[in-house]
């Protein structure tokens, strides 16, 4: 759930995935700001305006080990990001390892905040408040799509009093206009596995869609002309941890008979991760993808 629309935007700077540059605010832990990335370096967001960080500057083996607020890595038609929105109330570190071969990454370190998102780790295709995923064939209207379907496997660490959901952030807008932000349109979650966490704001019941049984909460988020209507879909027992050609229309085609989103709308991006609040670590995303209208990225 994004409860604002700077979440994934650079503090102090900006990501532009077409010129392939990423101009922030980064350091390398422990060595001097604006100093190139080496190997197995764990990058921070730092406090030098000047470093830029270049595509090929990123560590030769295939793992990038991160502790940036906002990392992003491209991964064929996706971004793996870190996404850790939250800081400011929920103040800490977050550490991730990811291949940036296949996709996979693993969140090793996280900070405690009770029952309030901390940050969400995440897979990313398509547009998402200003980040783009490299070749994505969204944004498309509703209309326009016959099947979209997605593949997921993960896993969550840590112990029974732990609060998390694992789960999709899909994000509809009225226009072809949500580049930067989803004013008066829709996000949609579908939660398949979580812990100690409920749903928010008002419960519109149970709905069967692909084979489960899931709740379904609706809400409102943001303000005024800035807000966007908020619908989860919650797994009801037993969880998932792994879904195989899971399919998404249907949700959307449900979300549409209810008057939340409509056929002239665009999907803008499906993404996929783990909105921490406390524990639930390790988190391994071991893999991810999207297919739409037949064609799998």
């Amino acid at each position: 759930m994004k409860l604002t629309a700077l979440r994934n935007t650079f503090a102090g700077g900006e990501f532009t995935l077409g010129g392939v540059i990423l101009l922030a605010e980064l350091a390398a832990c422990a060595s001097t700001p604006g100093a190139a990335v080496d190997s197995g370096a764990v990058v921070e967001a730092g406090t030098s305006p000047t470093a830029v960080v270049e595509a090929g500057t990123w560590p030769a083996e295939a793992t990038v080990n991160t502790c940036a607020q906002y990392a992003s890595v491209p991964v064929g038609a996706y971004l793996v990001e870190s996404d850790y929105w939250n800081k400011a109330i929920c103040p800490g570190a977050q550490c991730m390892a990811i291949n940036k071969t296949t996709g996979a990454f693993s969140v090793t370190q996280a900070p405690n905040c009770g029952d309030t998102v901390a940050s969400y780790p995440n897979v990313l295709y398509g547009c998402s408040f200003g980040n783009c995923s490299p070749g994505s064939l969204l944004p498309m209207p509703l209309g326009a799509l016959t099947t979209v379907t997605s593949s997921w496997d993960f896993s969550v660490g840590g112990v029974s009093t732990d609060e998390y959901d694992v789960a999709y952030d899909i994000w509809f807008c009225p226009a072809d206009n949500c580049a930067s932000g989803f004013a008066n349109g829709t996000e949609m979650m579908i939660w398949l596995d979580y812990q100690n966490a409920s749903g928010w704001q008002y419960d519109l019941g149970p709905v069967s869609l692909d084979g489960h049984t899931w709740e379904l909460w609706q809400g409102k988020m943001g303000t005024g002309t800035t807000g966007w209507t908020y619908l989860a879909y919650m797994i009801k027992a037993p969880m998932l941890t792994s879904v195989t050609n899971l399919d998404l229309n249907s949700f959307f085609q449900d979300a549409v008979s209810r008057g939340y989103i409509q056929n002239s709308w665009y999907l803008y991006a499906v993404q996929a991760g783990n909105e921490i609040r406390t524990g639930g670590l390790p988190y391994n995303n071991n893999n991810f993808s999207v297919s739409i209208n037949g064609a799998t990225p």
